[in-house]
């Protein structure tokens, strides 16, 4: 590795990035190879494994892989991670390129940093906005280090001063959110401190501190020459003599590190209904980022997918001495955790699960970092806020599992955070008003199939389409349209539109009218009843062909 020195103030020239290429703190193959996003292709190694790994290898050696959840390996590794840190002493102070360092008197290249905040998932939501989301609680990892600067003895003339370190100690660690002390530690390079209930500050948004106070304590000895002179008997004798005098200066100095962090504030509310044949229809939303939700047998995702990538910041380290900085190569590689709007969209993993719709805001999507090779979405893409599905179960609805873009951010929602909505049978019909040569007038008619009570698509969501146009039925639940004859047949049906936005919510329906001529029109009429009786008929036939129960005739008898 190649490194380059300098002295005093000189700018650090940049040392070669070097990824992880095998794995390590306890965290399995399979999981190692998709955490480095962003890495070159090809430094995992492709060493013989079983099938399913050589290809995991083979794929991740190729390209990026996107993940359907954050990964919990991230805050293992970046444990793990931080032990790693170098040994350091009083004359030499290692930190990362970008920390702030603070000098005192004594005190030099004092600084702290934090490493990572975990669980935590950096949201790529536009070009603008990429917030830091945290769970409620957490943990805060970081390193503090410093170098002691003893002053230059003076041993020359009649007042000499001698310096020597005494004592020197990182005295105080603390975790801040929002000013308030959350945690405090003490005496140690590499810190990891908890933060709890973040949640009970007043914003979601939240200023997240790791505060060091570095004391030095050293010996000042100063001895000074002075004459000295006493008289016996008239008679007077001087000399010289060293005279030494101790202090001990002692100094303190503050350092701190600080990121803005927003709370993963997980509460989903929303509709649940039945629809006529059994189905489950689940609308679950929350104003802000989020996953998915479980259905019976599946779970629902939204827009987002995540990805792990380490934090380049610290790929390198500076090693600051008396003498002037080093770069070298870091063997801290800490992961962060992403989310971004996927290309393919929201989707439901369960093959009895319909997608309805995902709604929410319309946003201009992120460009994810250099080297990052993922799907990500390039059009303005829909937030997924709010996910409604509809599944084939007759399980009764007792709740769901909600999870936020933050591992470990789940809820528990129960029956009565969801609203109950109604959803009914509707029944159209279309009959011919009047017809002539080259035109027919068509009434269509839209109504409640329980009840009756007609539909006005005019006052609630949803349309009828009839001949390939777009109508609405009025407060009667009728429509009157003239067409042009061009095909015997006149189909219409009934697009229902989200049951959520409406109460009651309807399923659709269709219907077909022959606007050739009465005659035609009898015939239609008569085959709707005749073709179901002569499929009955038949198949009692073949039943008693089959099974010689002398069913047939079925009027036999009579």
């Amino acid at each position: 590795m190649l490194a380059v020195a300098l002295v005093g103030t000189a700018a650090v020239a940049p040392a070669l990035a070097h990824p992880e290429n095998e794995t390590d703190h306890g965290v399995d193959e399979r999981t190692f190879v998709v955490l480095w996003s962003g890495d070159e292709d090809g430094n995992v190694s492709a060493q013989a494994g079983d099938g399913e790994l050589a290809a995991l290898r083979q794929l991740a050696n190729g390209t990026d892989i996107p993940l359907n959840s954050p990964p919990q390996a991230v805050e293992r590794w970046n444990r793990g991670d931080l032990a790693d840190f170098p040994e350091t002493n009083e004359d030499v102070s290692i930190h990362p390129p970008d920390a702030d360092t603070e000098d005192g008197r004594f005190v030099k290249d004092a600084y702290a940093e934090l490493f990572a905040v975990q669980p935590s998932t950096r949201a790529r939501l536009s070009e603008s906005r990429t917030p830091l989301y945290v769970a409620p609680d957490g943990n805060a990892l970081g390193t503090v280090d410093y170098r002691v600067a003893v002053p230059p003895d003076d041993t020359t003339g009649d007042r000499r001063v001698y310096w020597s370190l005494q004592e020197h100690q990182i005295s105080t660690t603390r975790l801040l959110v929002d000013g308030h002390v959350e945690a405090i530690d003490s005496g140690l390079h590499t810190v990891e401190l908890a933060y709890m209930d973040i949640d009970g500050y007043q914003d979601q948004r939240h200023t997240l501190a790791l505060e060091a106070e570095v004391t030095v304590t050293l010996e000042k000895h100063v001895r000074t020459k002075v004459r000295r002179c006493r008289t016996v008997g008239g008679s007077t004798t001087c000399w010289t003599e060293w005279e030494d005098e101790y202090s001990y200066p002692t100094e303190t100095l503050r350092v701190s590190d600080s990121i803005t962090v927003e709370e993963s504030d997980l509460a989903v509310s929303g509709f649940v209904a039945r629809y006529p044949n059994g189905d489950l229809g689940l609308v679950v939303y929350k104003s802000e980022p989020w996953l998915g939700h479980s259905v019976p047998d599946g779970d629902v995702r939204g827009v987002w997918r995540f990805y792990s990538a380490r934090d380049s910041d610290w790929d390198t380290l500076i090693r600051s001495t008396e003498d002037g900085a080093t770069q070298t190569h870091s063997p801290l590689h800490p992961l962060q955790v992403n989310a971004f709007p996927m290309e393919t969209g929201p989707s439901a993993r369960d093959r009895h699960v319909e997608l309805l719709d995902a709604y929410g805001e319309t946003t201009q999507p992120p460009s994810l970092p250099e080297h990052i090779n993922l799907d990500v979405a390039t059009d303005p893409y829909t937030a997924s806020y709010g996910i409604a599905t509809r599944t084939a179960t007759d399980e009764a609805f007792s709740g769901l599992q909600a999870w936020g873009l933050v591992r470990g951010v789940t809820v528990e929602a129960d029956v009565s955070d969801f609203a109950q909505i109604g959803i009914r049978r509707s029944n159209l019909t279309l009959s011919t008003v009047n017809s002539t040569e080259n035109a027919t007038t068509v009434r269509v008619h839209l109504e409640d199939a329980a009840t009756g009570d007609p539909i006005n698509t005019g006052g609630r969501d949803g349309y009828v389409v009839l001949d390939g146009q777009r109508l609405n039925t009025t407060g009667n639940g009728t429509a009157m349209v003239t067409i042009t004859r061009s095909n015997a047949v006149v189909s219409a049906r009934y697009e229902p539109g989200r049951w959520w936005r409406n109460t009651p919510g309807y399923v659709g329906d269709s219907a077909k009218i022959h606007v050739g001529g009465t005659a035609f029109e009898l015939i239609v009429t008569l085959s709707r009843v005749f073709v179901p009786v002569g499929l009955f008929l038949l198949t009692v036939y073949v039943v008693d062909r089959v099974t010689q129960s002398g069913i047939w005739p079925p009027w036999r008898g009579l």
